[in-house]
């Protein structure tokens, strides 16, 4: 039986590190096979209204591209018991989260090949690397699916409703989860030259893109309510809120709130955006110009690693008030 380190996966499934005179054991391939295939299948199904991260994992890519060994048989390169395969899971894994292949892990052994305790403790490394790293994707492009504007003039309140749907709730899940983001951005322009509607094209400017995570929203500038997808429930709650005005317009902000379509089937995200003039228009002049809202999202790029993230599709309502 193995004899090393302990590799500790926290939610997942302890591995134990081989030394050069331990006897290979199918549960020293098994136990990183279990962890990769937990990453790399559906979503764990557990219901939204607090964010637990041990229990949150599962990018929907179709499971281990290779099946368990079994007591008594051979370590192959490929089919059941193929180390290749299993390289293979750990290469794609690293690629995606741009972590770093480690040495053994990075060379596909062939028939022949002597796999050393090394490579073998490596691999476990790795798949440690990618659990502990899974929510964190190389790189991830930003786009603007859709756009509303308004143009004219407003005094209280405006608020603007975007939909992300999904085609099922593991996508759901697995977008989340493979660190995918959805939320908004504003810009204003034109209009009158006064400080009000500088103030409102600041403001806007500075929140920039303001992003729902799977467990946090993040921003340019405001506060964050620290709550993500995993946190939310059928009732709009305050992700994200921005002050940021000068004298007189300290208590106008930009509030976003999310919700979704059902706390144990989610496929729908609903980001809302509330713009408030708390002057009300008596000590200061009303916004105008043109008011633009963008659904953003924040999508992960494969780099190489085969992937394929969900896209939700997005439906941006009117900005409506006065």
């Amino acid at each position: 039986m193995p004899s090393g380190s302990t590799v500790t996966i926290t939610g997942g499934t302890d591995m134990v590190q081989v030394t050069t005179s331990d006897l290979v054991e199918d549960g020293d391939f098994n136990n990183a096979r279990i962890n990769i295939n937990t990453l790399l299948s559906d979503a764990a199904d557990v219901t939204l209204g607090t964010f637990t991260e041990s229990s949150t994992f599962g990018w929907g890519q179709g499971g281990a591209g290779v099946s368990a060994a079994s007591a008594g048989g051979n370590v192959s390169v490929t089919g059941a018991g193929g180390f290749k395969d299993l390289q293979d899971d750990v290469q794609a894994m690293c690629a995606f989260l741009g972590q770093t292949v480690r040495t053994g892990v990075d060379t596909d052994v062939t028939t022949g090949t002597t796999i050393t305790a090394t490579t073998w403790s490596n691999l476990m490394l790795n798949v440690k690397d990618c659990w502990d790293n899974r929510f964190s994707p190389a790189s991830k492009t930003a786009s603007t699916d859709d756009s509303v504007t308004r143009g004219t003039s407003w005094t209280n309140t405006l608020t603007q409703e975007t939909t992300w749907t999904f085609s099922s709730e593991a996508e759901c899940r697995g977008f989340f989860n493979a660190g995918g983001a959805v939320g908004v951005s504003g810009s204003r322009t034109g209009g009158s030259t006064n400080d009000q509607n500088t103030n409102w094209t600041n403001k806007l400017s500075n929140l920039s893109d303001c992003w729902l995570y799977h467990d946090t929203s993040a921003a340019s500038a405001g506060t964050s309510a620290g709550i993500g997808f995993y946190e939310l429930t059928t009732t709009y709650q305050q992700i994200h809120i921005y002050y940021g005005g000068s004298s007189p317009y300290t208590s106008d902000y930009i509030q976003i709130n999310a919700k979704v379509n059902s706390t144990t089937n989610p496929t729908v995200v609903y980001i809302q955006a509330v713009l408030v003039d708390a002057g009300d228009n008596v000590i200061d002049a009303a916004p105008d110009g043109t008011l633009t809202l963008n659904a953003r999202r924040n999508q992960p790029d494969a780099n190489g690693s085969g992937f394929s993230i969900p896209v939700p599709t997005d439906s941006a309502g009117a900005i409506t008030g006065s």
